[in-house]
């Protein structure tokens, strides 16, 4: 018992220290809490106004119909799950499947351009016609985007915030000094963890609410879940900054690994734009990226309002990114 008091007690001095640290360097924690705001309200000046009037149709699979080939038609491919989920939120006017015996399409119900094209597709496709309808309401840009910008910042400030950090540590001889300390590895890799994490958290939800009153952006799902999402996708990203400083020794070695991290996520996990309609290896590798399953799951809680069964998958994984993380900087660690 006095063994586990002993190393709570030295986790609760090196996360108090950390804090203190961060605390103090005031252009890094302003910085954290400035930018993704400043971001987000550039993002909505720039695309305020009514949505484009261009007509977009998703094709599910089968034959393209005839009406596809009619100028201002945008068409992209997605599984039928994926176009009535595009199509509820109004991102698609028209879903069109088809099939042996004809041709199966959904329109929003509440979508005029879907309107438009259910009359061209009428009078354009000879094969028999099967409907069906779905409600939602169009979502804004600055809607879609907001949880791509947090999810961002919340990338930099964890993989920074920890792999960089331990590698200026290691580069000053401070992390040897703690060697001669009873401090156990363990024990200073779990206050660089739980030090990160509040202050990511912390930052995440200023922004958060501090945007939300602004921008009045849509949030339909539960804040608790929405929280959890955060709390792993949050670690998820730390135990990898740790992995990375484990054994690095430059800071200039630890910054080319951490673009390298940082970048394909910036592109390719749907920060700013929505993959749908590009090669089926892209989307591939994104699904590889764990940013991409945090945004997915946060976007689902906040424009869909999904439950914990929806987004179990991502957060499963997140998990299993958190588990490996952690444990290969447990193992690889070198003072």
């Amino acid at each position: 018992m006095k063994a586990i008091s002993a190393s709570i007690r030295r986790i609760l001095a090196v996360l108090h220290a950390r804090n203190l640290e961060y605390l103090r360097d005031r252009a890094s924690f302003g910085w954290n809490l400035l930018f993704p705001v400043l971001i987000v309200i550039a993002l909505a000046v720039v695309f305020s106004g009514p949505p484009r009037a261009l007509f977009s149709v998703t094709l599910v699979d089968g034959d393209a119909p005839a009406m596809l080939s009619f100028p201002g038609i945008e068409t992209i491919e997605a599984t039928e799950t994926r176009a009535l989920e595009r199509l509820s939120r109004q991102q698609t006017d028209l879903v069109i499947k088809a099939t042996t015996t004809g041709v199966q399409y959904w329109v929003n119900g509440n979508s005029a351009s879907g309107a438009i094209l259910e009359q061209l597709l009428r009078y354009t496709e000879d094969r028999p016609l099967s409907r069906g309808q779905t409600d939602g309401e169009a979502i804004r840009y600055v809607d879609w985007v907001v949880p791509g910008i947090l999810g961002m910042n919340m990338m930099y400030s964890a993989l920074w915030g920890v792999g960089y950090v331990v590698v200026r540590y290691r580069q000053s001889g401070y992390l040897r000094r703690l060697k001669a300390t009873p401090l156990r590895k363990y024990e200073f890799l779990s206050a660089q963890i739980i030090s990160r994490l509040f202050v990511t958290l912390s930052a995440s939800a200023i922004v958060f609410a501090g945007t939300h009153l602004v921008l009045d952006y849509k949030m339909v799902g539960s804040v608790g879940l929405l929280f959890l999402v955060a709390v792993l996708g949050a670690l998820s990203m730390i135990t990898i900054g740790l992995a990375i400083a484990c054994r690095t020794e430059s800071k200039e070695f630890a910054d080319g690994l951490l673009n390298a991290i940082t970048f394909p996520m910036l592109l390719l996990s749907g920060v700013w734009f929505s993959l749908d309609g590009s090669p089926e290896w892209v989307q591939w590798i994104a699904q590889v990226l764990p940013l991409t399953h945090v945004l997915e799951a946060a976007r689902a809680v906040m424009l869909d309002n999904a439950g914990l069964v929806e987004i179990l998958p991502h957060l499963g994984i997140l998990v299993g990114v958190c588990v490996v993380g952690m444990v290969a900087s447990t193992r690889l660690f070198r003072w």
